[in-house]
């Protein structure tokens, strides 16, 4: 598997020293994810986890993304939060559902659901601005996912302070 592979003269594959670091990179994330008991997915686009009827995850942009973890932290309630790079940096919010996800709930516009059967990319995945990392990265101690309603509602207050 490989995910930035460079050619040779020969159009053969040719890693370099930052290949070799990406893979290796990429071979301990795994790793570390299956230790955590996450069921993630590997493919020539990087590593995902796959949402179930039990998670969830909220994306946002990185300046309301940042006071959600803050205000997640001071509640010991943070949970783990991909960072996707680009132009508009995106946050993204793994978190469980507790209960059935209502029709009728409403995120703030910046705000958005992500559910089964989509999949999160998780760090190393490459994209065309960089690597995926983590901004509250799991740990063995710290690896479930906050409720959806509180992530949630921390998102509502982070907009309508931004406005």
């Amino acid at each position: 598997m490989s995910i930035t592979a460079a050619t040779t003269a020969d159009n053969g594959p040719r890693f370099g020293p930052r290949d070799r670091a990406h893979q290796q990179a990429l071979g301990e994330a795994i790793a570390g994810y299956r230790l955590l008991g996450w069921k993630v997915s590997v493919t020539e686009q990087g590593v995902f986890l796959p949402l179930g009827p039990a998670t969830t995850a909220l994306a946002m942009p990185a300046r309301i993304g940042s006071r959600v973890l803050a205000d997640l932290k001071a509640r010991m309630l943070a949970g783990p939060v991909t960072v996707i790079p680009g132009p508009r940096e995106h946050w993204i919010f793994l978190a469980e559902l507790v209960a059935l996800l209502p029709t009728h709930l409403k995120a703030p516009a910046e705000v958005q659901f992500v559910r089964s059967p989509q999949r999160i990319a998780l760090p190393p995945t490459m994209t065309r601005y960089g690597s995926l990392r983590w901004a509250n990265p799991p740990s063995h101690s710290r690896h479930w996912f906050p409720p959806f309603t509180a992530v949630l509602a921390l998102a509502r207050t982070a907009v309508a302070k931004d406005q």
